[in-house]
């Protein structure tokens, strides 16, 4: 059974807009435009975002275009492609990331 707390946007779910909520959000799909979450993003392998994004905490593993404002913590996974800007308190960049943008740790 899922997790009621947990929102999935499936592989070959495409959403272009403004997502928003209080829940924790796995993509595996794709999302373009806006994201503002009040808890965990994860894109997940194969998931892509291409989305200005607000959130408390972050993870990608997958493909992310786009600027970060992380309350806590983002995490580039191994294998992840980021291209943006990342703002956050702490941010954990794995070995085998790509990252191309700025990162402000000053918040």
């Amino acid at each position: 059974m899922a997790n009621a707390d947990i929102c999935t946007i499936g592989a070959g779910v495409s959403i272009n807009g403004r997502v928003t909520g209080s829940t924790e959000v796995n993509v595996f799909g794709r999302i373009e435009g806006s994201i503002i979450l009040e808890n965990h993003l994860l894109v997940e392998e194969g998931g892509e975002v291409v989305a200005q994004v607000e959130a408390q905490t972050m993870t990608v593993k997958g493909m992310l275009n786009g600027d970060v404002v992380a309350h806590d913590v983002v995490t580039l996974a191994a294998g992840s492609v980021v291209t943006g800007n990342i703002r956050a308190p702490r941010i954990i960049i794995e070995e085998g990331a790509r990252f191309k943008g700025n990162i402000d740790m000053d918040v």
